[in-house]
This record gives C-alpha cells, structure tokens and sequence, in this order.
C-alpha cells in the first residue's frame, strides 16, 4: 500500500497569497488529480490546386519500421530533453495502488473534506477553499490556547495497513503539521511532524533538517515494516528504523494552529496513499510486464517531473544488465479529456521516456514508444482513485508471446 504527503509554505492578503503556490502545484501531474486535460491545437494546412481545378492525391508516408520515428519525426538522441529528474540521492519510489487520492475536487468550497473525519478528532479549524480552479484544504484561523486540530482519514483500515505503504501530498505550510500514524486513539506523537520555519522533520527517534522555502513543498513519506524515510523535495532528509509502531489502524494530519489573523496559513492539496508492490525486477519474472505509477508528467505535457527519476533508473538498470531486452513503452492515461487529447498525449509521453533512456546510453532499437490513452483501464474512471490508477507508463517486453 502506499501514501503521499507534500508540505509547502505561502504569505501575504487575499488571493495574491496563493499565486505562487498555485502556480506549482497545477504543473504536477501525478498527485494532482486530472493530469489529462488540456486544449488540444487544430492544425490547418492549405490544399494545393492543380491548374485543371483538382486536388492532387495525397502522398502516402513511408512506414517506419517498428519502434523507430516516423519520417520527419525526431530520434530519441535528437528530440528536446524530456524533462530533468533528481538524482542518486532521491529514491523515493510511489505505491503501485492507489488506495487514497484526495484533491478536494468532492467537496463544496467553504465545506469539511468528504475523505475526513472529526470523530476522535478535534478542532474544526479547516475548509476547502477554491483558487483558480483548483481546490484545497486550508486551516483557518485559530486564537491562541486552542488545541490541535486533528483530521483522520475515512478510510478503512481493517487490523494493520499493508506492510510497505507511501503518503504524499502538497502543501503550503507556516505553521508546525503531523501526518498521523496511529494505532489508537491516542497517537502519542506516531508520525511525522514538520516544521518548515525551523527547518525540520521530525519522527520518532530521528531529526532530519531540510530547507526553508516559501511555495509549494512536495513530501512524500515511504513506510517499508516498522521503518520510515522521509523525502522533501528531491532529497532524502529522515530515516528511521523504528519510526512507526504497528498495527497502525489509523491515519490522519494534525495541524498546530494558525494564529495570525492577517493570513498565516496552511494549505494541502493532492493528498496520495498507495499501496507497495512488487519491484520492477519481480513484475518483469512474471507476465514479462512492468506497471509503473512513478513516472510523473507535468499537467497536459510530456516534460517529466524531477520525482521520476528512481523508477525510470530500475528501467534504466534492467536495460544494463540484460542487452537482449527489449521494451515496448506504453503510456496510459484517465478517461478525463477525451480520446483526441489522451491519445496523442499518451503517445508524446511515452516517447519521451524512451528519449530519457535513449539519452542514457540505451539502444534506441531496443525501444519501442506506443500511447494508448484510455483505451486500456486497470481501475474505474469514476473515482479519484480509480483514475490516479489508470495514469500510468509500462514497460511490455517485446519478443516473448503476446508482445
């Protein structure tokens, strides 16, 4: 299983306030819900007219061969940089199961967030509040003395999560927040707490420092048995072996207050739980197909996002160690958009991950790049969910039956 979490931190009046923040978080794709939508540009071209008034017929493109650019299409060591990823030192990878997507797009602005509770928690302090068409869960203002304000997750969790989990979300944050791993009620401080002023993160027996920047802040938490390591940003900033005590039975996000009336806040948006899988290695044993949720895309774009780079390097390293290998890849989108955006998207996207490789030393003969949109759904598109499952990129081996 696997969960999300990202923090952020933001200043100033009015909806000046978020511009910034805004602005980030809509270039995520990944654990930001509809990463498929987008306006898709018509081209128009002239037609030539004979001089006897008739149109000449069209000219047939030459085939390429299979796993090669069509003519006048760029090879992989030509084309733009797909996008820059974060090194070695970033290897955080997502849960292959969405179990929790949460970006507050259920709940009417003003509202308490459908996928939360109070019950056992306290200080309603929250509402989700709309910007620029975008929704987020915002703490409103508290006066000092009041308690924390404690929000568990609905979901349910019968007799202990699963052993390996991650938690994601994004987020602007001034004030001190925890992610919540509890086994009771009492959460006696299980979690992860952070305090971006102060530049740490704290959880049970570890400090890790990170640093402070205001704008939007991308957390992500990986939960593998008792350990927990912490990743802000593109680096690693806590481990901790003994950081959570199971069975954890609950999860939940507590927020120390906001205090100044003149707007110190805290937003979170895109909240991911996931559930850990197999690893690339143990899925391409199997069915010879490697499903992969960590290969993240700016929204409507095929530039890839900095977190993709440990799942793109165990390609990268399967490719190494194996020369007779061979890969299709394969991008899929949601159902949101429409077949004539997702379609070519998917397809823009899976090119540029065989770019990334190709730019790795990888034989470009060795890859092919196919996108096939919604056409091929593993989870419903009726849910956050469900969808956050579909987007995703695989690797299909080629020369085996079937591929």
């Amino acid at each position: 299983m696997v969960a999300c979490l990202a923090a952020l931190g933001m200043a100033t009046p009015a909806e000046a306030q978020f511009g910034g923040f805004l602005d980030k978080v809509k270039d995520r794709a990944a654990r930001g819900a509809q990463d498929e939508v987008g306006k898709q540009a018509e081209q128009k071209a002239r037609e030539a007219v004979r001089v006897d008034g008739k149109k000449p017929a069209p000219e047939k493109p030459k085939a390429a061969p299979a796993g090669e650019p069509a003519p006048g299409e760029a090879k992989p060591a030509d084309a733009p940089p797909p996008g820059e990823v974060y090194g070695n030192r970033f290897d955080f990878v997502p849960g292959d199961r969405v179990l929790v997507y949460d970006d507050f797009g259920d709940t009417d602005v003003g509202e308490y967030p459908a996928k939360w509770t109070l019950k056992d928690g306290g200080g309603n302090a929250v509402e989700v509040v709309e910007v620029g068409g975008k929704r987020f869960l915002k703490t409103r203002y508290q006066p000092h003395g009041q308690p924390h304000s404690v929000h568990w997750l609905r979901y349910p969790i019968k007799g202990d999560l699963p052993r390996k989990f991650t938690i994601e979300l994004d987020a602007d944050m001034q004030a001190p927040f925890t992610v919540l791993f509890s086994k009771t009620l009492n959460w006696g401080g299980q979690g992860v707490r952070f305090n971006w002023e102060r530049r740490g993160v704290t959880t049970a027996h570890t400090e890790g420092q990170t640093p402070y920047d205001r704008g939007v802040r991308h957390v992500a938490i990986a939960v593998s048995g008792t350990q927990v390591k912490v990743y802000v940003g593109g680096e690693r900033v806590a481990s901790d072996p003994d950081g959570v005590v199971r069975p954890i039975t609950r999860l939940g996000l507590a927020f120390e207050g906001t205090h100044d009336e003149r707007g110190d806040h805290q937003l979170v948006t895109n909240f991911r739980l996931a559930e850990g899988g197999k690893d690339a290695k143990t899925m391409l044993a199997g069915d010879g197909r490697i499903v992969t949720h960590g290969i993240l895309f700016e929204t409507g774009s095929d530039v890839l996002q900095p977190e993709s780079g440990p799942t793109l390097r165990a390609i990268q390293a399967l490719l190494a160690d194996d020369p007779a290998l061979r890969f299709s890849v394969e991008g899929h989108t949601d159902a949101v958009g429409g077949a004539k955006v997702n379609g070519p998207l998917s397809e823009r996207r899976a090119a540029s991950v065989r770019t990334w490789l190709v730019r790795q030393g990888i034989e470009e003969r060795r890859l092919q790049a196919k996108g096939l949109g919604a056409t091929k759904p593993i989870d419903t598109n009726d849910t956050a969910e469900g969808r956050a499952n579909n987007r995703r990129v695989e690797f299909v081996r080629l020369g085996v039956p079937g591929s």
